[in-house]
């Protein structure tokens, strides 16, 4: 699920394989595991996929429903959210 939904939306997003391993600090090679499901990226790895897409990272986790019966309608309330460490400045809401 998580690499179906990072491939539709940076394909979505018109951004090409080698540029969006880039922007993840991930090789390409890697980044075709986790899109055709044969990586399981660790948290870290999640975080950076969602900053890069401008979603939240739970959304990467969340069944979608095709883009063909309703496209990304349930979107909406997931984008702009993908930098909340850097916009908290670091882990005070934590504790």
């Amino acid at each position: 699920m998580f690499g179906a939904n990072v491939r539709r939306l940076r394909k979505i997003s018109k951004i090409s394989k080698v540029e969006f391993a880039k922007r993840c600090g991930v090789g390409r090679p890697y980044l075709d595991k986790v899109e055709h499901g044969k990586a399981n990226p660790t948290l870290e790895y999640l975080g950076r996929f969602a900053a890069a897409l401008d979603v939240d990272p739970l959304y990467l986790l969340t069944p979608q429903s095709p883009l063909g019966s309703g496209g990304d309608a349930g979107l909406a309330p997931f984008y702009g959210v993908a930098n909340p460490v850097s916009s908290r400045g670091g882990d005070a809401d934590c504790g």
